[in-house]
């Protein structure tokens, strides 16, 4: 079966830097393809979520935490179209975050950072492992989907555009 991971806090801000392509070239035996540089790999090989794990935090020179899903989560996240029918203005995206566990707390939703009108963050769904929202980029605010969501769900969870799901599938389903 074929699994989809997500590593958390990997290239952001100069810090845990690493080339994603020579991971995923490290680690061709388990035919896995890299998506961007965020730390995003699609391993079509057969391995455990486990065996992953453990050969991934092997050959990066930094404590990171992962998330391993499998294929079909991606695959049914995806066809579920959370963000069917919306045309995103210019300064809105979707976003996904993979959760680094089960949520500890389930606020009221959607919920969003600032609270009202000004908001930057939207938190629309929790399904599963994921959870969904938009983000919508204003003057000088300074918050974003991963903070966010540590402080309203009370787990660490690694972000990535609607696009790169979108995109993952298309990998998954060739």
């Amino acid at each position: 079966m074929a699994h989809v991971v997500f590593l958390r806090a990997a290239n952001v801000g100069g810090k845990n830097v690493f080339r994603p392509a020579q991971l995923a070239a490290s680690l061709k035996h388990l035919d896995v393809v890299n998506i961007g540089a965020a730390g995003t790999f699609v391993v079509r090989g057969k391995a455990s979520a486990s065996a992953i794990r453990r050969e991934i935090l092997a050959k990066v020179p930094f404590e990171l935490e992962i998330v391993v899903c499998p294929a079909r989560e991606i695959l049914a996240l995806v066809a579920s179209q959370p963000f069917r029918g919306v045309a995103f203005p210019k300064d809105q995206r979707g976003w996904v975050a993979a959760l680094c566990g089960p949520p500890k707390s389930s606020p009221a939703l959607p919920a969003s950072a600032p609270a009202g009108k000004s908001w930057s963050v939207r938190l629309d769904r929790v399904e599963g492992g994921f959870a969904v929202g938009v983000y919508r980029r204003l003057p000088n605010s300074s918050v974003y989907p991963a903070g966010f969501l540590e402080k309203a769900l009370g787990v660490p969870a690694t972000t990535r555009w609607w696009e790169t799901f979108q995109r993952i599938a298309k990998i998954l389903e060739a």
